[in-house]
């Protein structure tokens, strides 16, 4: 059976930053390693339109091509932010039944998750000895509470003395190098869970459900 994972977001962050995530949680939550070959890729579906109505419409179109068989997918990741709730009721609609579907929420963006992993932005940063004045250096600061994580990041990029270059609205290389030099072997789940506890804590749970549903089948 395949272990293929579909990624369905709004934008390339997500694209980058989710496969790690979920090849951490295969391995810590669900006992085993994923991609458990080269084909069993995180695939990223194209949309013809950025945004949360481009994944209703990327959603809406492999519904009705799912069952052709063109797909062998195990699965398929839908993340949406919580600005989204008529489309995340719309989506629902179009997945009720399919269990190859499942919809996570990242609350605001998906940077929250990356936030809330603290031990691993404080080493990218290079500030684990200690932070110098910002909003995550608050004694109560909650990623999953940040209204505006991103702005956060390009915070902690202006503050850090190794960028060349600011967060901004969304830096795909500083994405990218994150994921690679710290969460594609060393994700802080914990962390990340006991920060986002609504968003990705239930994300982590039904990611690991599924998980183990593939590992069960691949030993079948």
């Amino acid at each position: 059976m395949s272990t293929k994972i579909g990624i369905i977001a709004e934008g390339p962050i997500d694209h980058v930053l989710l496969p790690p995530l979920i090849a951490r949680i295969a391995a810590e939550k669900a006992g085993f390693n994923w991609p458990v070959t080269s084909d069993d890729v995180a695939e990223v579906f194209p949309m013809r339109k950025r945004g949360h109505g481009g994944a209703l419409e990327t959603v809406r179109a492999l519904v009705k091509v799912l069952d052709s068989g063109d797909f062998d997918h195990a699965c398929f990741v839908i993340l949406l932010d919580r600005r989204t709730r008529a489309v995340q009721e719309k989506v629902h609609k179009l997945i009720r039944g399919k269990d190859r579907f499942m919809l996570g929420t990242a609350i605001e963006e998906i940077e929250a998750w990356w936030l809330g992993d603290r031990t691993n932005t404080l080493a990218w940063t290079g500030f684990q000895t200690g932070l110098p004045a910002c909003r995550y250096a608050a004694a109560k600061y909650c990623a999953e509470k940040d209204a505006a994580p991103k702005n956060t990041l390009d915070e902690l990029t202006r503050l850090a003395d190794r960028f060349d270059r600011y967060y901004g609205d969304g830096n795909l290389d500083h994405a990218t190098e994150f994921a690679e030099d710290h969460w594609r072997d060393g994700a802080r789940l914990e962390e990340i869970a006991a920060q986002c506890a609504e968003g990705f804590g239930q994300f982590q749970e039904r990611m690991t459900n599924r998980l183990r549903q593939l590992k069960a089948a691949a030993r079948d």
